[in-house]
């Protein structure tokens, strides 16, 4: 009785368990949740664009997940809500504006990497003129409940770097 037991819950867990899928399946599930994920995120820096562009840094903030980070050329990197608020608002102080264009989006499961291009301006205290750049960026969003969170956000400018200052004489 007890072999006979054990092998109906052998059969049961055997039949619970999903085929393979093949790659022409895989292929497929990957490009449907690469749409359905490039809709959401769209949508999302549509909204982040509107609150970074206003200065909203705990609003902006909110669109990382805990353990996100913002990897900007040329600085540390900045690491969770709090250190985001606080980049944002220094953005803010700046006047800066960011507008942001997809190019593409991959998503397989709970995560997704979405590439695109970047344009800011900012305008100095006492400038008279703004400062503008361009730019690509690359973005790992996680997906937890149904919400789309960036974890790791990295960029940089498509512009020259600048001058070195005159060697000394």
């Amino acid at each position: 009785m007890r072999a006979t037991g054990i092998a109906a819950a052998a059969i049961v867990l055997l039949g619970c368990q999903q085929a393979a899928e093949t790659p022409e399946q895989r292929d497929a599930r990957i490009m449907t949740e690469s749409a359905a994920a490039r809709t959401a995120i769209e949508a999302r820096n549509a909204e982040f664009m509107t609150h970074f562009n206003q200065g909203h840094g705990e609003v902006v903030a909110g669109y990382y997940a805990e353990d996100g980070a913002v990897m900007a050329p040329n600085v540390p990197a900045v690491e969770g809500r709090k250190a985001i608020q606080d980049m944002v608002t220094n953005f803010a102080a700046v006047k800066a504006q960011v507008f942001l264009t997809t190019k593409s989006v991959v998503a397989n499961g709970p995560l997704a990497i979405e590439r695109g291009n970047f344009r800011m301006t900012f305008m100095y205290p006492g400038a008279t003129a703004a400062v503008a750049d361009t730019g690509k960026y690359l973005v790992h969003w996680r997906n937890v409940g149904g919400q789309w969170f960036l974890v790791a956000d990295m960029f940089n400018s498509d512009l020259p770097m600048a001058a070195p200052p005159p060697a000394k004489k």
